[in-house]
């Protein structure tokens, strides 16, 4: 990449990451240029089709320009209008009620029952064709300066709200667990269908991909998650979600879960059972964001599994020495001076 000289590097680094052949912690920063004017980074995120997708290209180009990526960073864009972007391609619309806070899916099988209910993905369509121009816009534009993150698929029983509400899944699953099951492998088929399409618009083949939280990898990425598992009991989860993560995750070059919020906490061992999961990355949500999550990053830890974390260049260090599962990638030091930031990255062996 003609905007990341040490790429070579850290594309095999990565690959040592998740093959967990990489003892260290990955490390990570975005940093201003020194001289230039930054450009800040563009989203498509809660703008709806009037999105001017030149522009963007454009300032995604500038803004790889006027950074430096150091260490493990990789200059990518993420292209997703709203959370629920995966089901816009399985039939589902999106509404922007109110411009720049979010989408929210238009539920299409919300009155269908749920036995006439079919579920394919579709590469074709409003909502496919504006993210495929989004993605061929910024590789045109940028060459090989800017990586795309496809959207997060999110797949299971999120997806499954999207096409037909919470409320309504929820008395699915008391009253035809059996049709939902049909549904979430229909699911779960799309989702690996939108993944190879992806790999083809993106040339995962030829450039590998990287996922929302800037994790590479050589082959296919993205992230798992349910979200909709703060509603659901340990039993439900473990019935209707864990076997459809374990397809999602055997798909991906590296395997990261979302948690979001306490209420999902109580999942964490069954997820963190999954073989083919590698790294969570924990969100508070709905939460206390000021809390100390020091014990679940230990419990974390203890299952075996890595994490993604960032903070100033003393907390790399005390979490470098606490956690010993391997798979920590530091991803940036809030407001930290440049020359500290460079100080932290080659004391995890990357020149600047």
């Amino acid at each position: 990449m003609h905007t990341k000289r040490n790429m070579p590097e850290a594309a095999q680094r990565w690959e040592r990451f998740w093959q967990g052949r990489h003892p260290r912690p990955l490390v990570g920063a975005v940093l201003p240029r020194e001289g230039l004017e930054p450009v800040p980074k563009p989203s498509t995120y809660a703008l709806g089709p009037e999105l001017d997708i030149d522009a963007f290209a454009v300032q995604a180009t500038q803004w790889a320009q006027t950074h430096d990526f150091l260490g493990a960073a990789i200059p990518f864009v993420y292209v997703e209008f709203a959370a629920d972007q995966f089901s816009t391609f399985l039939g589902v619309d999106l509404a922007f009620p109110n411009p720049g806070q979010g989408g929210w899916p238009i539920h299409p099988y919300a009155d269908v029952p749920l036995a006439d209910t079919r579920v394919v993905f579709r590469r074709s369509g409003r909502w496919w064709d504006l993210v495929a121009a989004v993605c061929e816009a910024v590789r045109r534009r940028s060459g090989d300066g800017v990586l795309v993150a496809s959207p997060t698929l999110v797949a299971n029983l999120d997806c499954l709200v999207a096409l037909r509400g919470a409320q309504t899944v929820l008395m699915d699953l008391l009253d035809q667990p059996e049709e939902v099951m049909r549904v979430l492998g229909e699911i779960t088929a799309a989702h690996g269908d939108a993944l190879r399409a992806f790999a083809e618009l993106l040339d995962y083949p030829g450039l590998g991909s990287i996922n929302r939280h800037g994790m590479y990898s050589p082959g296919p990425i993205n992230v798992a998650q349910c979200d909709f598992s703060c509603m659901i009991s340990p039993a439900m989860f473990d019935t209707f979600v864990l076997p459809c993560l374990h397809q999602e995750l055997g798909r991906y070059g590296g395997g990261e879960y979302h948690l979001d919020g306490p209420d999902a906490i109580r999942h964490l061992d069954s997820i963190c059972s999954l073989e083919n999961l590698h790294v969570v990355q924990w969100v508070a949500g709905a939460g206390d964001t000021r809390r100390d999550w020091s014990e679940l990053y230990r419990r974390i830890d203890a299952l075996g599994k890595g994490q993604i974390l960032s903070g100033p260049p003393a907390q790399l260090d005390r979490w470098a020495r606490e956690l010993t599962a391997g798979r920590l990638y530091w991803n940036g030091f809030g407001r930290t001076p440049r020359a500290q930031v460079e100080q932290a990255l080659t004391s995890y062996d990357w020149s600047t």
